[in-house]
């Protein structure tokens, strides 16, 4: 880095391209307010008075207080710089202004962000976060209640821990986007993955909570900003590569969702999701690795439930796999087996009974998954394995009461 390049809070400028990036967007400001940026960041966290900086930053024009305020103005808007004792540019009433939060330049830069995160690692809250983690992967009868529980536990505790913001704001969309979440829920789950990013701006799971809330919000552009951006700092995080595949998906990426699935399921072998999510995506261009998809898929299954024959989430996945696998016999039974179980992991019924031909069943299951609460309406235009259902009546009704007709 040179002296026009330095960090700022956990904001990168660079006074020659005029932008400063805080790992997912860039922007840019104007050279007025640059100059002054140059000036505060030359200072090192002192004060400078207003007429040594009108003096510093228009040297050859005479300008008023008010053009220095709007430049002060203008920097606080592209640092998102709120009121209150952490405010990065800081007045001294009826004096000046000074960086609240010192520039720093060097090599050492990004390795002091990691120091300073790391400062606020908490064992217990990174505890909960693994439970809310387990919790999510295992699924259950409270659905996506109980990592939300445990991920704002971990928030509550260590309020700098940037994993915890992380889980909580992954928690937060799938609960909005299956299972009644509250109203504002996806306002306060992008708050966190934007906390999570500023706190590491090095870890791939808080790049996954962005691109996982920016998807809800249906902003396509951002959603593959996030994912680039952390596929790039963190390529070996399995959640940001299945959460993007989820994303991707919703956003008919078909391609691309089946390629990170499958990194997915190779960094985590123990996981299912990713295999089940690769088959099923694979389907819409090549049914060859859908199938090697769902036969890995099933193994892993077996696997699970010989640990724990009662796993929702095995059990759960067991009925569309066999049904991908052309075995409507077993997808029956496994269906069967979990009469009267209300999850929004029922979804997983409704694709299941789809493949196999049985519109109607599908359909029925589809207005008790709507019923619990379940609405993203993006998955459900994309959803390969629902083509049939647009015919039916009962589906399209279920679907247009969320949006989707």
């Amino acid at each position: 880095m040179t002296e026009s390049s330095f960090h700022v809070g956990t904001w990168h400028v660079d006074l020659k391209s005029r932008s400063v990036s805080d790992g997912t967007e860039v922007k840019r400001f104007s050279p007025r307010a640059g100059r002054l940026l140059k000036v505060l960041a030359a200072a090192g966290g002192e004060v400078i008075s207003r007429d040594a900086l009108l003096d510093a930053v228009w040297p050859e024009v005479t300008v008023g207080d008010e053009s220095l305020t709007q430049a002060v103005t203008e920097l606080r808007r592209i640092f998102d710089d709120r009121r209150g004792p952490d405010r990065i540019i800081q007045t001294i009433p009826k004096y000046g202004y000074r960086l609240n939060a010192p520039a720093r330049y060097g090599a050492a830069d990004d390795a002091s962000l990691l120091i300073d995160a790391s400062d606020c690692f908490d064992l217990e809250a990174y505890r909960l976060c693994i439970d809310a983690r387990s919790a999510m992967s295992r699924g259950g009868r409270e659905g996506f209640m109980e990592p939300e529980r445990l991920a704002l536990a971990a928030v509550q505790r260590a309020p700098k821990f940037a994993l915890g913001h992380a889980e909580y704001s992954i928690s937060l969309c799938y609960r909005w986007l299956y299972q009644r979440g509250e109203r504002d829920g996806l306002v306060k789950a992008l708050s966190h993955a934007e906390t999570a990013l500023k706190l590491r701006p090095d870890m791939g799971i808080c790049y996954a909570s962005m691109a996982f809330a920016q998807g809800a919000f249906g902003n396509a552009d951002r959603v593959r900003a996030a994912l680039s951006q952390g596929l790039a700092r963190d390529p070996n995080d399995s959640e940001l590569h299945y959460l993007g595949a989820r994303t991707l998906l919703a956003m008919q990426d078909y391609r691309a969702a089946a390629s990170l699935a499958e990194r997915a399921a190779v960094l985590d072998p123990d996981d299912l999701r990713s295999l089940y999510l690769a088959a099923r995506v694979a389907t819409v261009f090549d049914p060859d690795r859908c199938r090697r998809n769902a036969r890995a898929c099933l193994k892993r299954i077996h696997s699970h439930l010989a640990v724990d024959p009662t796993e929702a989430r095995a059990l759960n996945t067991l009925g569309p796999i066999y049904a991908l696998l052309g075995d409507h016999e077993n997808c029956l039974r496994a269906l069967n087996a979990q009469e009267g179980y209300r999850s929004p992991l029922q979804f997983y019924d409704v694709v299941a009974l789809s493949e196999i031909g049985d519109l109607d069943g599908a359909s029925e299951a589809f207005e008790k998954v709507v019923d619990l609460g379940w609405r993203h309406k993006d998955w459900l235009l994309a959803e390969p394995s629902l083509v049939a259902l647009n015919q039916n009546e009962r589906f399209r009704k279920a679907a247009r009461a969320i949006g989707a007709g």
